[in-house]
């Protein structure tokens, strides 16, 4: 059910100011016949060296007309057509139109089994065809028991060129298109001849189309981008110039076309035809566009690069329209015009805005109109809306209903399940299809991101990303590039790394000659699909067979997890596919027969080879039992480091630069600086696929504190694109310049938070971008810095039992390297920051301790499957075990944890570490027993005998739970420790927090989101 606000928001009412006057009693047929006596003896149709006067158009039109009467048609009928794209397919069309049928056009390259269903669908009165066509269409022709189809050569021989035509009103049906449907079988979308008149008004409008103007025609007549083309010229009395179809394929004839017949409007061409025009190597590519004065692009998303590699290449006379629209709602329901150079930093093209007579609207999930920056799905109202589709009554009902948005009791609405974000110009962005988004292994795949960043390498020149999917389930995803020179898999997913995360590049490679397109220009991904087998994809080195019994085990339990027949022992676990979730499930099987494996024994030793090699160094110590805890000690705020007192009101000032503001943390940081400081933000923010870094912070914001708080904040808001490993952290001079005159302090809360990965990527975030943000501090004259660490640092520093003689001072701590990746980059990142305090930097460190929810709400970060704590305790309600430890856990409210920093950060004093936790920390045996308490039956085990259950019981409860548990098994979440953190002297410098509520209070706010949020399992549901 739609929950619509009263107050339709503001932006709608100025977007959807579209009514124009359009000839509302016409229709197709009627115009035409107006046309092609005012144009008799204008060309009106050229195809090749051959052309059609609008008068030959008439007279041939009405022979086909003719023949069809003749042959029993009546007004209503419905007619294939079954021919390639030629003029006869246009004079077919009209033939049909102007005897009152519905056309139903039928491509002979279509598979027999496709084509058949449509005829028998759509219960064809007759087909037209062309003699040559005769054997092919039989089988047709057998189906709908048709004696004699309507042959072309006859009418042209036989027939007259005069005919009366039918009656018809603007609501009758004039064409039934065929799209891919989700049960298998294509489905019908009835078109009445009212939509096509609107849209040849309106795009005449639009385009200033004239009968002087010359259009192309691109697309196959069974795609309804040619209803565009070929009715936008011929209702203006302007000439069709049809492609043969090596000026389809061609780009050097495509132009030589437009030189030879003075185009002057390029028709809709597919974006992937539009891509290949940009990329071409030609000669005086600008003098074959001197007369065109637009073109349009619609079918797939348009990337702006390559709008910028066509106005280098072409330049700037020509307009550029990206053109969007369902089927459903007569070809174009939005357009986007690109009238100078496109120096826009979105990734794609945006939609744009409703043409003539149509008017959109951005529907959320919860039913309500979004508002500015947020997605949806699209709603589209109009006249032109389709009548449904044929034989199919309840997908209709599905998707076409009456609009809930206006007065008209009459008016409908087509619900698109294209999701489309609202930008604030008013114009639309395609984001992806509601039914077709994709996730890997829990995480959203954007396609689109993965196959714009190929393109940006020189030597690719098309690239398609598919994912291979088994029981609805994305398996894979599988890479198909053609290139400009030659260039391997392995270079390739290095360059991929520079642009996307590791979960989304692809596990195999195909090199092809070309990439295949659909008849209607479209990648043929349908194909690309077929075309997919692991043995024949590319390979960075050769096929090695594994060698011995171990490596045999591991090759056989990477085959399993990756879908991949067979595995060389050479070939790295991550370049085939392998990701952090894979880890956790290789690890889940190999530690049956070797529990001390860890996870970075993978990261470290990632081929089957070099696994084996390590597995065979490690003992077994799973049965090594815990020695009891006499004592606890605290872990403080170590070590001591040079203090510093500075100048002013305190320790932020007027300009903050605020690094991670999309982060959990960093978001909640920035929601306590705007409401309890007067302080201008600068948060520096990396840009993402379909996202700049204003969308990125807005809908983090609102996703957390409500919808208008950015609006209300945004005065004081400025937004930073850049990357915090790049030099100067990838601003422009001039931004880079205004950024180090103005800042006041610098917060570094942005981070690469996993616990495990490559050290490199660690390094790279935490380390480099720490350093980066120093020499900003250093560049600005030593303005203060405040850097967010993890207590992880003293808490490993302690369990690998160098914390008590480390601690005391600053050169001993962070001469320690720690076995955790990410602990150690931070670690080297406080050092990197100690370095700077002893040059005179004041600099203080905040080391936060385990976040968790609201206290208030309940509420957790979006990612809540990525967290550790949450996925450990995920685990224990699945597996309905924990083990038996003897510990401290800190569970901080993300809500206390920011404002307790905010009021560290607004002290003058520098040169501090801060614990950032719980005060009151919990004992792991009162978690599990709030737990219990809520309904949730969990049993205890000791420590080691809940280990070997997990490994060898676990997976008959839940493979997922096993998958969850195995950080426990590394060490990584609770565990047997004499060690608590302290925090006592932070809160007394902090001052006053807000009250923090008793464990069970909190324990039931963070489950009762969690449920909610479909992440945990109700109380007695496992």
């Amino acid at each position: 059910m739609l929950n619509l606000v009263k107050n339709t928001p503001s932006i709608y009412s100025r977007i959807n100011q579209t009514d124009e006057a359009y000839p509302a009693t016409e229709t197709i047929s009627s115009i035409f016949r107006r046309t092609a006596e005012r144009y008799a003896t204008k060309v009106a149709i050229s195809f090749g060296d051959t052309e059609l006067l609008y008068e030959e158009l008439f007279g041939k039109s009405a022979q086909v007309a003719n023949a069809l009467t003749d042959a029993g048609c009546q007004k209503g009928d419905f007619v294939g057509i079954y021919m390639e794209r030629s003029p006869e397919t246009v004079i077919s069309i009209l033939g049909v139109l102007r005897m009152g049928g519905t056309y139903v056009p039928i491509d002979p390259e279509h598979p027999v089994e496709r084509n058949r269903y449509i005829v028998q669908d759509a219960s064809c009165k007759q087909l037209i065809i062309k003699e040559r066509y005769a054997e092919r269409a039989a089988e047709l022709c057998h189906a709908l028991d048709i004696e004699k189809p309507v042959s072309l050569e006859t009418c042209f021989s036989e027939g007259t060129t005069r005919f009366e035509d039918a009656d018809i009103a603007p609501d009758d049906l004039a064409y039934v298109i065929y799209t891919s449907g989700s049960t298998g079988n294509p489905k019908g979308t009835l078109i009445a001849h009212r939509g096509v008149v609107n849209l040849a008004n309106t795009f005449a409008k639009k385009l200033e189309i004239t009968s002087s103007d010359v259009l192309t025609q691109f697309s196959t007549f069974s795609f309804d981008a040619s209803i565009l083309d070929t009715f936008n010229c011929l209702l203006n009395g302007a000439t069709l110039a049809i492609l043969t179809k090596e000026e389809q394929l061609t780009p050097e004839l495509f132009l030589s076309l437009l030189e030879r017949k003075n185009v002057t409007i390029i028709g809709c061409i597919p974006t992937s035809v539009f891509n290949r025009l940009s990329e071409a190597n030609l000669a005086n590519p600008e003098t074959a566009f001197r007369a065109v004065k637009n073109i349009t692009v619609g079918g797939e998303a348009l990337l702006s690069d390559h709008v910028r590699k066509f106005q280098d290449k072409f330049g700037l006379g020509t307009v550029i329209v990206n053109a969007y629209g369902p089927t459903e709602c007569t070809v174009v329901t939005t357009t986007f015009k690109i009238t100078d150079y496109w120096n826009s930093p979105s990734i794609t093209v945006p939609i744009g805005y409703p043409i003539g007579n149509y008017k959109v609207y951005v529907v959320k999930e919860d039913g309500t109109l979004a508002e500015i920056g947020e997605e949806g799905e699209l709603y589209i109202e109009t006249f032109a809306i389709a009548q449904g589709y044929l034989n199919l009554p309840d997908k209709t009902n599905e998707v076409f209903m009456s609009s809930p948005f206006g007065s008209d009791p009459k008016a409908k609405v087509y619900k698109s399940g294209d999701i489309v974000k609202l930008l604030p110009d008013g114009s639309l962005e395609f984001q992806y299809r509601k039914d077709g988004q994709l996730k890997l292994r829990g995480f959203r795949i954007e396609i689109g991101e993965i196959e714009n960043a190929l393109s940006k390498h020189p030597a690719i020149l098309d690239a398609a990303v598919v994912a291979i999917q088994e029981n609805n389930t994305v398996k894979h995803l599988s890479c198909f590039y053609s290139e400009k020179s030659h260039v391997t898999s392995r270079e390739l997913r290095e360059h991929l790394q520079l642009f996307v995360p590791s979960y989304m590049i692809p596990g195999f490679f195909y090199r092809l000659p070309e990439i295949p397109l659909s008849p209607t220009g479209k990648v043929d991904r349908k194909k690309l699909l077929t075309m997919d087998n692991s043995v024949l994809a590319e390979t960075a080195f050769p096929y090695e067979a594994p060698v011995g019994d171990v490596e045999g085990a591991i090759a056989s339990v990477w085959s399993d997890i990756l879908g991949i027949a067979r595995i060389s022992r050479s070939e790295s676990f991550f370049e085939i596919g392998g990701d952090s979730l894979g880890v956790m499930k290789v690890l889940s099987r190999l530690k049956q027969m070797c529990f001390n494996l860890r996870m970075h024994h993978l990261y470290e030793h990632p081929t089957v080879k070099a696994l084996a090699d390590c597995m065979s160094t490690l003992t077994d110590e799973s049965n090594a039992e815990d020695t009891p805890i006499s004592e606890y000690r605290t872990l403080v705020e170590l070590p001591p480091l040079p203090k510093a007192l500075i100048q002013g009101e305190n320790g932020l000032g007027s300009d903050i630069l605020l690094t991670g503001a999309t982060g959990y943390l960093g978001s909640h940081l920035v929601y306590e600086l705007l409401t309890t400081t007067e302080s201008s933000l600068h948060l520096l923010v990396r840009r993402k696929f379909g996202q700049n870094g204003i969308a990125r912070v807005w809908e983090t914001l609102d996703a957390y504190f409500g919808q208008s708080f950015f609006a209300d904040y945004a005065h004081r808001i400025f937004i930073l694109e850049g990357d915090l490993v790049q030099e100067k952290l990838g601003l422009s001079e001039e931004a880079y310049s205004i950024v180090s005159t103005r800042i006041t302090s610098i917060i570094h809360a942005g981070a690469d938070v996993r616990h495990f990965g490559n050290t490199d990527d660690f390094y790279a975030t935490n380390v480099i971008g720490t350093q980066n943000l120093l020499k900003l501090a250093y560049d600005r004259g030593n303005v203060p810095f405040h850097f967010i660490s993890t207590l992880g640092i003293p808490e490993d520093l302690a369990a690998s039992g160098h914390w008590e003689w480390a601690a005391q001072n600053s050169r001993d701590f962070y001469a320690v390297e720690l076995e955790n990746v990410y602990t150690n980059s931070k670690l080297l990142a406080e050092k990197a920051v100690a370095e700077a305090i002893t040059r005179g930097v004041p600099c203080s460190i905040y080391r936060a301790g385990n976040l968790s929810c609201d206290s208030r709400t309940g509420r957790f970060q979006i990612n809540i499957h990525e967290n550790f704590f949450y996925r450990m305790i995920k685990a224990f309600l699945l597996l309905g075990k924990a083990p038996a430890v003897d510990a401290y856990v800190d569970v901080a409210p993300i809500n206390f944890v920011s404002s307790f920093m905010a009021a560290l950060m607004k002290q003058r004093a520098f040169g501090e570490v801060y614990h950032i936790c719980n005060p009151v920390q919990a004992r792991f045996p009162a978690i599990i027993e709030a737990l219990r308490e809520l309904g949730y039956g969990i049993d205890l085990l000791p420590q080691k005998a809940f280990d070997k259950w997990v490994l060898t019981e676990g997976g008959s409860i839940s493979q997922e739970a096993v998958q969850l548990a195995i950080p426990l098994l590394e060490g990584d979440g609770v565990r047997h420790s004499p060690y608590l953190y302290g925090c006592e002297d932070s809160l007394r410098k902090a001052g006053p927090l807000p009250a923090l509520p008793d464990l069970k209070a909190l324990v039931a706010a963070l489950v009762g989101h969690a449920v909610e949020r479909g992440y945990f399992p109700p109380p007695f549901s496992r």
